[in-house]
C-alpha cells in the first residue's frame, strides 16, 4: 500500500509541474491572439493572468494526477478472477 501512495505522490508532483506550465502556455497563447492585450487601454489585466492561472491550477493538477495514478494502480491490482476471490474469502478461517 505504501508503494501505491508513493507512486500517487510522485504523479501528483509531476502534475504540480505540468498543470501550471500548461496553464502558462495557454495564457501566453491567449495574450498573443487577443487584440486587447497590450493595447493602450489595457491596464495589465492580461499580464495578471500569467501569475494567477498557474497558481490556481497548481492544487487541482496535483490532485488530478495523484488520483488518476492511484486509481490506475488500484485497477491493476484488482483480482483477475472475482469468483475465486469470493470463494477464498468465504473459506477464510476454515481448515480444509
Amino acid at each position: 500500500m505504501g508503494r501505491l501512495l508513493t507512486k500517487a505522490l510522485l504523479a501528483g508532483l509531476i502534475g504540480l509541474a505540468v498543470g501550471p506550465l500548461l496553464g502558462l502556455i495557454w495564457v501566453f497563447a491567449l495574450m498573443l491572439f487577443d487584440p486587447k492585450c497590450g493595447s493602450p487601454g489595457d491596464s495589465g489585466g492580461c499580464a495578471m493572468g500569467l501569475l494567477t492561472v498557474p497558481v490556481v491550477l497548481a492544487l487541482p493538477s496535483f490532485v488530478l494526477f495523484a488520483l488518476v495514478s492511484l486509481s490506475r494502480n488500484l485497477w491493476r491490482l484488482r483480482p483477475r478472477d472475482p469468483a475465486a476471490t469470493i470463494r477464498k474469502l468465504r473459506n477464510w478461517g476454515r481448515e480444509d
